[in-house]
């Protein structure tokens, strides 16, 4: 295989944003270790063509974001990171706009097929659900609804990469629907609307010019410091909550070592807030934070 075509593969990775998956990935297998700490009948290829729909809802919902804004807020955007800003700067000298309108189309419909193959194999609520995700990925950034640009983003990614996910992936790896598949997703969702969340600060001056009015185009970057804070503030209680109720067992304390990690990225935006060559190490930081925090409720559901 030439170089030329190695190097091609890697601007669709990029397109793709397949290192950022685990934002999807690690809730599917919270809830599928819940479910097994429960004794529930697990049916591993279920949950194997599930996580495989997921994964394309994922890189159809990233490739429909880079569509509608390539040229919006990318085009014009001059503090792009590695984080944020789209892939446009990243991608446009190998890949046009119309290759992620291919790529998500393609996403979509794999998605969909595999979600009426579970629905043969008797997940007959495996297509609301996988629709009722695909929707909010689509309308997130499709105009003329733009979830985004309304203030709701926050609110549809917090659904759409939590609550969703766990409550999707437990029907389809163990057969049954419990709200308790739905909350066990709730402390990752607040995770991952707080990376969407922290992404928006560099990105606030190319929103603001191209008219999405997101959260912090619409609350200014200092008010908006506040919004970050209380999603962090949020997800500790909403473990506390899991806590109480017993659904986290009590070995999921350990969530309390991602603290240093959570102030960290706090001061770093509470310091940088207006200056988006700065803000890197706190999206990094935030990043870190959802994976960590995934992790660390992982290890505690399977601590005995």
């Amino acid at each position: 295989m030439s170089y030329r075509v190695i190097s091609r593969y890697k601007f669709y990775v990029t397109a793709a944003r397949l290192p950022f998956i685990t934002a999807s990935i690690l809730p599917a297998l919270i809830a599928i270790i819940w479910g097994l700490t429960r004794g529930a009948p697990f049916y591993s290829t279920h949950a194997f063509l599930a996580i495989s729909a997921l994964m394309a809802l994922h890189i159809g919902a990233n490739t429909t974001n880079d569509f509608f804004d390539w040229d919006r807020s990318d085009k014009i955007n001059r503090y792009t990171t590695p984080f944020s800003g789209g892939s446009r700067a990243r991608v446009e000298n190998i890949l046009s706009k119309k290759v992620f309108h291919y790529m998500a189309i393609a996403s979509f419909t794999l998605s969909c097929a595999l979600g009426i193959w579970l629905t043969l194999m008797d997940r007959p609520l495996v297509l609301m659900l996988g629709i009722s995700g695909g929707l909010l990925a689509i309308l997130y950034s499709a105009t003329p609804l733009e979830l985004q640009s309304r203030g709701l983003g926050e609110t549809a990614i917090f659904l759409a990469f939590g609550p969703l996910i766990t409550l999707g992936i437990g029907y389809a790896s163990f057969g049954f629907l419990s709200l308790e598949f739905f909350y066990v997703g709730i402390p990752n969702g607040l995770a991952v609307a707080n990376i969407l969340l922290i992404n928006e600060f560099p990105d606030f001056e190319a929103d603001q010019k191209s008219g999405k009015r997101n959260l912090v185009v619409r609350l200014g970057t200092s008010k908006a410091r506040y919004a970050y804070i209380m999603l962090f503030v949020l997800f500790y209680l909403s473990v506390a909550a899991l806590l109480y109720t017993k659904i986290y067992p009590l070995s999921s304390l350990v969530i309390l070592l991602s603290l240093p990690l959570a102030a960290k990225a706090a001061l770093k935006l509470w310091k940088n807030h207006a200056n988006p060559n700065q803000t890197v190490s706190a999206q990094r930081a935030t990043i870190q934070f959802q994976v960590l925090t995934a992790i660390l409720i992982l290890i505690s559901l399977v601590i005995p």
